[in-house]
């Protein structure tokens, strides 16, 4: 490992008691040894979690990769908020009133979903602090113009409907959207928020707009245990660059690929590079760019993609997103919630301190799907959409109690995912027209030459999850090795 690169790329987090896992201070070369003889080069478009591990698989087994990255940044949507961040179009906060939480702002990725999954098994092996937050406290909802306990509703029938309804999601057999099935089912209209909650917004969009049948497919798929986890005081992204540091030297940023030539024996990658004009041939492509990139044909293939690929594509899609921290000067929400769901302007509220610092007050927001483009639209706008939401159930405390600078203006961190560029939204999701095997069909390799990775093309149901980039990595590294092999 090269030490010196790990740590250039670790410790510049917002939270002034990082923690430095035991590893970095003993780092050993454990890197593999060459497995093959290979001299082509492989490229790889994007530096994100898919992009880094299948790199990172490559190099330690002797081939030479290259890394196309189109934005100044490594981690996609892996992105945790650092000291020396600066806000853009994308990214709202005031850098001279930094988030005074202990704890990571994550911009992006933020849960580890399953002890046993493969993110979950990498953070384990870096010995990082981790808080399994869903073992400390119980789920808030909005119901009836007011929050109430998961206690308070337990023989609530509706909310033991909806409940219900989600624990059979793995054998639902219908078609058409997740909210279809919902009315199918005679679910009370006092729980669907919350249901949107559980379901749509968790998976990138809402449930009017997702496909039951491969939420359905997925869920089945899974074999992960239910742990839900956050890192203590260690950032996503310095988790993720700190694993696969023996790839950030082959990362070539501000690298925008907008055609691929594949019709010949090398594939030709073209674009811009730093502002100039840049070409450059490999003999094998990994393409991890998000749907939404894929789907704007910002990228250019010839031959065109092959048509079982457009089709999936078009049965798939990628929604607004968005991710606010506000931080106030007590907990009104209450102190052993985990979620605040059901939401109508912000369907998800995470108590972000929950055993991590309770003496900071913070809620981090997720906002997905049309939603989160109305509020896209608003900028910092949203941020009082957001508190009159909290202050009709709360009786105005969110506005009372939010942070403030001196000039009394609100304090909040807002990443709009749908601003960012070269993303353009949170996750893929398929729509009702389709089914998991449209994944399938999108990370199919096209002539053993191109092939396709990212959370997108994850097909064992840990889509939308840094696991799932990471378990989809594993795979084409093995579709590129063995179209070496078996050359």
């Amino acid at each position: 490992m090269k030490r010196r690169q790990a740590l250039q790329h670790i410790g510049l987090g917002v939270s002034a008691g990082l923690m430095f896992p035991a590893w970095l201070s003993s780092c050993k070369s454990e890197d593999p040894k060459p497995e093959i003889t290979y001299d082509g080069v492989v490229g790889v478009i994007g530096a994100g979690a898919a992009g880094m591990h299948v790199a990172d698989i490559l190099r330690s087994k002797g081939v030479t990769v290259r890394i196309f990255e189109a934005s100044d940044r490594i981690g996609g949507r892996v992105r945790s908020l650092q000291r020396l961040t600066q806000p853009t179009t994308s990214l709202l906060f005031d850098p001279n009133n930094l988030p005074i939480s202990t704890y990571p702002a994550e911009l992006g990725a933020q849960f580890i979903w399953g002890a046993d999954s493969a993110w979950g098994k990498i953070i384990s092996q870096l010995n990082v602090q981790t808080v399994e937050f869903s073992t400390l406290g119980t789920e808030s909802y909005f119901v009836d113009g007011t929050i109430k306990t998961a206690a308070d509703l337990a023989s609530d029938a509706d909310y033991i409907a909806a409940r219900n309804f989600v624990a059979n999601l793995v054998s639902n057999n219908s078609t058409g959207s997740v909210q279809q099935a919902i009315a199918s089912a005679g679910i009370s209209g006092r729980t669907q928020a919350i249901l949107n909650s559980w379901i749509g917004n968790r998976l990138g969009t809402s449930n009017d707009q997702l496909g039951i049948k491969a939420v359905a497919e997925a869920l089945a798929l899974q074999t992960r245990n239910n742990q839900q986890f956050v890192l203590k005081s260690n950032l996503m992204e310095d988790a993720l660059l700190s694993r696969f540091s023996n790839a950030i030297q082959y990362v070539e940023l501000n690298t925008v690929v907008k055609s691929i030539d594949y019709s010949g024996d090398k594939i030709k990658v073209g674009g811009d590079q730093n502002g100039s004009t840049f070409t450059a041939e490999v003999d094998r492509l990994i393409v991890t760019v998000p749907v939404s990139i894929l789907k704007s044909g910002l990228i250019s293939f010839s031959p065109a993609l092959p048509a079982t690929k457009t089709t999936a594509l078009s049965r798939m899609a990628m929604d607004a997103s968005i991710r606010v921290r506000l931080e106030f000067k007590k907990n009104f929400w209450g102190s052993s919630s985990t979620f605040l769901y059901g939401g109508i302007q912000a369907p998800e509220y995470y108590n972000a301190g929950l055993g991590r610092d309770d003496a900071h007050q913070t809620l981090d927001i997720t906002i997905q799907g049309a939603k989160a483009a109305e509020l896209s639209a608003k900028g910092k706008d949203m941020v009082p959409v957001i508190l009159a939401e909290l202050d009709a159930v709360f009786n105005g405390q969110a506005t009372q109690n939010i942070r403030r600078d001196p000039q009394n203006n609100i304090l909040y961190m807002i990443m709009d995912w749908t601003k960012e560029p070269y993303i353009g939204g949170g996750t893929a999701y398929v729509t009702p027209a389709g089914s998991n095997q449209d994944r399938l069909d999108l990370a199919a390799a096209i002539n053993k030459k191109v092939f396709f990775a990212g959370e997108a093309t994850d097909s064992a149901g840990e889509y939308g999850t840094i696991s799932g980039a990471l378990q989809s990595a594993e795979r084409a590294s093995e579709e590129v090795v063995d179209s070496i092999v078996n050359a």
